[in-house]
């Protein structure tokens, strides 16, 4: 049976998102601090508790939704955007150049359906097969609010699939725990989808989409969507990985 490395080494991790398409990196932030960003993110974005009373989301599933969290000083000043070891497993991947393409919020509300497998995106030369042997373009990042159990609408990944082997795509997926302090690295390529949550909580997942300087992600968001959102005074401290920042 196929598996998801555990890793809290930045080595180990980048070599397993290069075999795998995904990779588990463990204890990157106390505990303790995640549950200060979850009550901090649920203060600000009081709208994240109804679906339909956000104007900028998209629409990800019934019972689901990407919406973006504004970077502000408290965020930043509790380190979530400039770990080393993450910061390295990226610059492994993406090249030293990569940058920040969007930030918020994956949710996945109590009672919410599985999602149908799919792809992020990412290619590069669909027409070509060229994708299957290049290196990523985007990742996700996906960093839980609340502990990942099997019935809280983990995320099942299939290790492999962003080689395009039918092997890999047919297999039975992979689905992770997650910790709080721990995030899961997908590559854009890789067939996965939300599981179905069937507790009475929700299931918040912060997300960063990290890739190439070049890169632009047209599939998932419509025009108006905002992808990358911060406060004024914290723009320019960020640096250029988040030069593509809009003013919130």
């Amino acid at each position: 049976m196929s598996t998801i490395a555990r890793t809290a080494d930045a080595g180990s991790a980048a070599d397993a998102l290069r075999s795998d398409g995904a990779v588990v990196i463990e204890h990157l932030w106390d505990a303790a601090a995640m549950e200060w960003i979850a009550a901090l993110v649920a203060r600000r974005h009081p709208e994240f508790a109804d679906k339909a009373s956000i104007a900028d989301m998209v629409d990800n599933g019934e019972g689901r939704f990407i919406a973006p969290v504004t970077l502000c000083r408290e965020l930043c000043d509790l380190g979530l955007f400039d770990h080393p070891v993450l910061d390295a497993v990226l610059q492994a991947a993406l090249g030293s150049d990569f940058i920040f393409e969007a930030f918020g919020m994956l949710m996945a509300d109590a009672g919410c359906p599985a999602q149908e497998p799919h792809r992020d995106g990412g290619l590069l030369f669909p027409e070509s097969g060229l994708d299957r042997v290049l290196p990523p373009a985007s990742l996700t990042v996906g960093i839980p609010l609340v502990a990942v159990v099997a019935d809280n609408g983990p995320t099942a990944i299939r290790p492999g699939s962003h080689r395009f082997a039918e092997a890999a795509e047919q297999a039975e997926p992979v689905i992770p725990s997650l910790a709080l302090g721990s995030a899961v690295l997908w590559d854009y390529r890789v067939l996965h989808h939300g599981c179905a949550n069937r507790t009475k909580s929700a299931r918040p997942m912060l997300y960063f989409t990290a890739s190439r300087p070049f890169w632009f992600d047209h599939k998932n968001f419509a025009r108006g969507n905002r992808r990358l959102v911060a406060e004024q005074d914290v723009i320019a401290a960020l640096g250029p990985r988040y030069a593509r920042a809009v003013v919130a």
